[in-house]
């Protein structure tokens, strides 16, 4: 990969997304993270559109999977959250094969740099492309430790992917390995370390979509957390409270 080459497929990125700009989605993207984040107001659906248009235009499956990766991180650190979807989005669906143990580090770069830095690309991040790289490999148990570990790091978002990207997998619990609940709920301890809103929530959501399958043992988490923040514990506590689910 040349650095023409990677400026070649960004600027047809850009030149796709920049057709597909509508204000509806500009207004709906701004309100939904109340200016906490810059847009260029592009449908979900065209974002993926651009980004196959990409894909096949410029032959990247035919490149090397540290030059795709290498072009994803290029996306990530772009301003728009569109372009840092577009990276999810050939992580997740273009490329999920190619991705082994060995590109762990490769996959919490955009995290760990802050180019991911807030709640919006950092969940669909977490449960489209690191969601498929955990599902159904057959060195899950592996994969799962590397991504929990992310609990431990320095930045909000990389602890809070470090969690969610088990949303997906946890209702199947111990099934799809021995000691699967344990890995998830270290990891939420961990991020039940910090205060903050999204160090809680992201715990909050995965013990939720766990208690389907565990229900005893979120709820005895719970009651050993007593640091979980009310919005958290409400969460977490969604199937298991009487009466209609709520989410919260």
């Amino acid at each position: 990969m040349t650095s023409a080459s990677v400026a070649a497929a960004t600027d047809d990125l850009d030149a796709r997304l920049c057709a597909a700009t509508t204000a509806r989605s500009l207004e709906f993207w701004t309100t939904l993270m109340k200016g906490e984040a810059v847009f260029r107001g592009v449908p979900m659906a065209a974002i993926r559109q651009a980004c196959r248009g990409v894909w096949d235009e410029h032959d990247l499956g035919s490149w090397p999977t540290e030059d795709l990766l290498g072009l994803a991180h290029h996306w990530f650190a772009r301003t728009a959250s569109e372009d840092k979807l577009a990276a999810v989005l050939m992580l997740a669906e273009l490329m999920p094969d190619r991705l082994t143990l060995t590109h762990v580090d490769a996959l919490a770069h955009p995290l760990a740099t802050g180019d991911v830095a807030d709640w919006n690309v950092t969940d669909w991040y977490a449960t489209k492309s690191l969601h498929r790289f955990l599902r159904d490999a057959a060195d899950l148990e592996s994969r799962a430790a590397a991504i929990a570990a992310w609990a431990q790091a320095e930045r909000l978002w990389h602890r809070r992917a470090g969690v969610v990207a088990f949303v997906g997998l946890a209702p199947q619990a111990d099934q799809l390995f021995d000691g699967f609940v344990e890995v998830v709920l270290d990891a939420c301890a961990a991020n039940l370390a910090h205060a903050e809103r999204f160090a809680q929530t992201g715990p909050g959501w995965v013990l939720r979509e766990l208690s389907r399958a565990v229900p005893e043992r979120v709820r005895a988490f719970v009651e050993a957390h007593p640091e979980m923040s009310p919005e958290a514990c409400r969460m977490a506590t969604a199937r298991l409270r009487p009466g209609p689910y709520r989410r919260r």
